[in-house]
């Protein structure tokens, strides 16, 4: 009899953990455990594709799951538009999953978006918060215009994302801008804006 060796892939390094302030330093160290996942992932395949193609399967057309553990009060929205692409891309090569945790507010709302409805998630007790975009500048009144534009674009882009990706209305996102205004949001009427799937 034929025995025949099928290697797995590893779940526990199929999780990563965004948590902390959304700055470059997460998007690098998203970046790095994505290729490390990559190459971990290549190995597997290339040990079973001699076995796998004996039965007709093709190891290209199998797509493992990530999850991803989100837990942030927020950041710096370059970096946070940095992370979101990141993670978009990465549904080329995975089902990802993103589960929020504890906290995902302000920028944090964004990232979460990357994927699909029915990828997201959230445990019970977490807090979730909206806000239009906050910022500061300084310089010549030219310099200061231009910023203020480069602001509204960013703003805009947002709020599209937020539009195209919950259940939240624009009427609602004008408010939230209109009035400054910090909005919080539980786990269960996450549920209801359809900002996450489900309570896990």
């Amino acid at each position: 009899m034929t025995e025949f060796t099928i290697k797995t892939y590893d779940a526990k390094i199929h999780n990563i953990y965004l948590k902390g302030y959304v700055d470059e330093d997460m998007w690098i160290n998203l970046v790095d455990k994505i290729n490390e996942i990559k190459a971990a992932d290549k190995d597997i395949e290339e040990t079973n594709i001699g076995t796998l193609s004996l039965f007709g399967i093709n190891c290209q057309s199998i797509r493992p799951s990530i999850n991803i553990y989100l837990q942030t009060f927020g950041g710096y929205v370059y970096d946070m538009l940095s992370v979101y692409d990141e993670i978009h891309r990465l549904q080329d090569d995975y089902v990802v999953n993103i589960y929020c945790v504890g906290k995902v507010m302000s920028a944090g709302t964004i990232i979460m978006l990357a994927v699909d409805l029915e990828h997201r998630f959230a445990y019970a007790n977490t807090t979730f918060m909206y806000h239009s975009l906050t910022s500061g500048s300084w310089g010549k009144v030219k310099e200061l215009e231009e910023n203020v534009e480069e602001n509204k674009r960013l703003h805009k882009l947002m709020w599209n994302i937020y539009k195209e990706n919950t259940g939240i209305t624009p009427e609602k996102l004008d408010e939230i801008y209109k009035c400054k205004k910090d909005w919080y949001i539980t786990a269960k009427d996450a549920i209801k804006y359809k900002i996450i799937n489900k309570i896990v």
